[in-house]
């Protein structure tokens, strides 16, 4: 089970997928890493190479298992491209906790979920956990209708700040206090509020 940390992994360690590796104003991301509110994550499971004279922060990853493709009942963990009310475009990057390095994208619909809404409850740039449903078709068709599933990884919406869950369906800035709809994992409700997975 991969367990997301809220403190930095410190160089020469293994970074997982939302791992913090260090703030924006310390570096910038490289390769295996991206950008989430005012911190740097992983977005591979492998190992943190910081580039100090670059300042940029790289995750190279760790070899990963030969025929990983994703079957329907699997979990992934993916890195949210850009979203709607309704779906998600997700790209993978770990199959059942095992690195996926095989550029797949994924289609993650929330019509399940039969509220009305004018934003989605998952925004572009956060790491969530999804069922794979379907594969018809060549597309991997996922769900946040499991107990695992759900963002594991987020930021402010309004400033980039570090959130604290406010039940499963909503997370509240530590900074400037906005309110924001999210679709939450348990282990991030739990991680958020400094709890024990």
């Amino acid at each position: 089970m991969m367990e997301i940390k809220n403190e930095k992994r410190r160089p020469g360690r293994i970074a997982i997928p939302g791992d913090k590796l260090a703030t924006i104003e310390e570096f910038v991301p490289g390769t295996g890493s991206v950008s989430l509110g005012d911190s740097v994550v992983s977005t591979v499971v492998g190992d943190v190479e910081p580039d100090m004279a670059n300042r940029v922060i790289n995750v190279k990853p760790v070899k990963s298992v030969e025929e990983n493709l994703p079957k329907v009942g699997d979990l992934i963990v993916g890195h949210v491209d850009s979203s709607q009310p309704s779906m998600a475009q997700i790209t993978i990057l770990a199959v059942n906790e095992q690195l996926n390095d095989k550029q797949l994208s994924g289609m993650l619909s929330m019509r399940e979920d039969r509220r009305r809404r004018t934003s989605s409850p998952i925004k572009a740039g956060d790491i969530v956990r999804a069922k794979v449903i379907s594969t018809k078709n060549s597309i991997y068709h996922l769900s946040l209708d499991d107990q695992k599933a759900g963002v594991i990884k987020t930021a402010c919406t309004n400033c980039g700040g570090n959130v604290i869950a406010i039940g499963r369906d909503r997370v509240k800035c530590k900074e400037c206090g906005f309110v924001d709809e999210r679709i939450l994992s348990e282990e991030f409700v739990k991680s958020s509020r400094g709890m024990p997975n």
